[in-house]
């Protein structure tokens, strides 16, 4: 007998918290507008009923199965088989979306999806399984080379299509128009989380095929089912998203979305204050200004994301494959005076792989402590007190680890540690990062694609370290992970993967996680019904927000 979910499967709870402030701007503008009538005087806008923001790149391509950077665009035009939504007690459950309901085998092993009939790409093709198992084999297809992969990882032959010892994936089928099976290679506690995941999206066939290498670029074949479609992209200036008319659930309630790119932080805040812009993410910086602003105080929302900053010990190194320099390079780094100086203080200090807001979050892990000399005798230990000679690897558009990058140089140098900055483009950053090669450490933030702690475990398992950038070689802490991650209980699941958080961050110390940033937006007067997503992304919002016309100019 099969299992049945018609509706709602609990996955995770995550912290109340974490939303609290994510509704409260109309709120607040509706007491701020009552108290005072010439609120509305104040601030005008010339963007009509479309939202505007800005895009922090230029993106690699908005074919999501080949960029791990690019997600806001695509989770606006493309839908997947399950999506996520937060419930009044905040906790996060995955409810149907593509597909209108879901079969699961007794072995756990079959997930058969019904599809929702009518649904119609933006091509006007209606959406039918043969799509599905399109995607899947796309993301898989080694001709391809999609870097998103791994997110078919646990589907059945998903190594030999990626090896190409096959033509099509194994483990999905076509059981008719409206139903497609998707067999795994073993019981999975995560498999239907993932799918909610912005690489899961589900693409056309006859657009992609069509398409070719214009797909991902050009408006006419970059198509989804999702609620905005991709109108226009004017390389390294704008990319604009209209409404989807015939969208399958309800239509979003503004016109489009217009994202600005390549605006540089003073300009940003200018342009939002005169009211060009409806969303900002405040730099610490400003964060004050707008705190004691009367008008705009009224107007920000704080929130704890699902996200953390690392760094990343890259094993391919020849320093960082030994244990003790590893070590040596977490006693080196003073994370408190990183958070002092980068997080304003409230950042929360991490010890384990999992950040705040993800399931199996503990604050009783061992702490990593900052103790220069301890650094000097491990190097010692190692044989190596004054030849280490590391790279740090830097993304040139993540200009926020550039200070922070600079403070670590200095601190590993009172450790004996020599360290030069090697400075990339974003595209050359994360090939330099997929390669292995020519680079010994790296920061950079991570934000959970989907409400599970799989992935953060995974990442240190051999066969996705090497794309993740840690290139670690122990097969035995990768079968453990994989035996934790197969629990189908949750409550055993979580107890087992976090009894590896020890091993992974102390004994091995695989890497080194830094803080977990309370961040802070601010938002136009002219949006109504707005909150972030759980993973507290702005894209994700663009769906149910309104716009409040008597703003308008």
């Amino acid at each position: 007998m099969k299992k049945k979910f018609l509706s709602l499967f609990l996955v995770a709870a995550l912290s109340v918290s974490m939303f609290a402030g994510c509704g409260k701007g109309e709120e607040k503008k509706e007491e701020n507008a009552a108290a005072k009538n010439e609120t509305k005087t104040e601030y005008v806008s010339k963007n009509g009923n479309t939202m505007v923001l800005t895009l922090f790149q230029n993106p690699k391509t908005l074919d999501i199965q080949k960029t791990n950077a690019d997600y806001f665009i695509p989770l606006q035009i493309y839908d997947r088989l399950v999506d996520v939504t937060v419930n009044e007690a905040g906790e996060t459950e995955i409810i149907p979306s593509l597909a209108e309901k879901w079969d699961i085998s007794e072995d756990g092993l079959t997930y058969t999806f019904h599809l929702r009939k009518g649904v119609k790409f933006h091509n006007g093709e209606e959406l039918k399984a043969d799509d599905v198992l399109f995607t899947i084999d796309k993301a898989v297809n080694p001709e391809e080379a999609c870097i998103n992969a791994a997110q078919y990882q646990e589907v059945k032959g998903y190594q030999d299509r990626l090896d190409g010892k096959t033509d099509v994936i194994e483990g999905v089928k076509v059981i008719d128009d409206y139903t497609v099976a998707i067999t795994l290679s073993a019981p999975s506690a995560s498999f239907l989380a993932n799918m909610t995941g912005a690489p899961a999206s589900i693409y056309n066939r006859k657009a992609v095929e069509e398409g070719k290498d214009k797909f991902g670029f050009d408006p006419e074949y970059t198509v989804g089912t999702g609620y905005m479609k991709f109108k226009d992209w004017t390389q390294d200036q704008e990319i604009n998203l209209v409404r989807n008319d015939e969208y399958f659930n309800t239509p979003a309630k503004i016109d489009g979305v217009r994202y600005l790119m390549n605006i540089d932080a003073s300009t940003e805040r200018m342009m939002f204050e005169n009211g060009e812009l409806d969303y900002m993410g405040v730099k610490a910086d400003d964060l004050e200004h707008f705190k004691n602003d009367e008008f705009w105080k009224d107007y920000l929302i704080g929130y704890q994301p699902p996200s953390m900053d690392y760094m990343i010990f890259n094993q391919n190194d020849t320093f960082m494959a030994d244990v003790n320099v590893r070590k040596a390079v977490q006693a080196a780094i003073n994370r408190d005076l990183i958070n002092q100086n980068f997080y304003n203080g409230e950042g929360t200090l991490l010890n384990g792989v999992l950040p705040p807001a993800i399931p199996g979050y503990s604050e009783d892990q061992t702490p990593i402590k900052y103790d220069v000399e301890e650094a000097k005798k491990l190097l010692k230990e190692a044989g190596h007190e004054s030849d280490v000679t590391l790279t740090i690897l830097q993304n040139g558009e993540s200009t926020y680890t550039h200070p922070i990058n600079e403070m670590i140089q200095s601190m590993l140098g009172e450790a004996g540690i020599k360290a030069e900055i090697k400075n990339m483009d974003m595209t050359s950053y994360w090939d330099t990062i997929a390669s292995g090669e020519g680079y010994s450490i790296s920061l950079g933030p991570v934000t959970a694609d989907v409400p599970d702690p799989g992935a953060f475990f995974t990442t240190f398992t051999v066969e996705n370290s090497a794309s993740n950038g840690y290139n670690i070689k122990d097969k035995a802490l990768s079968d453990k992970i994989k035996e934790a991650n197969a629990k189908l209980d949750p409550k055993e699941r979580i107890a087992a993967l976090q009894a590896l958080e020890s091993e992974i961050v102390t004994e091995q110390a695989l890497y080194l996680p830094i803080a977990a940033e309370k961040r802070t937006c601010i938002i136009s007067p002219r949006l109504k019904n707005f909150q972030l997503g759980w993973q507290g992304w702005v894209c994700c919002s663009t769906h149910n927000v309104e716009i409040d016309d008597s703003y308008n100019k």
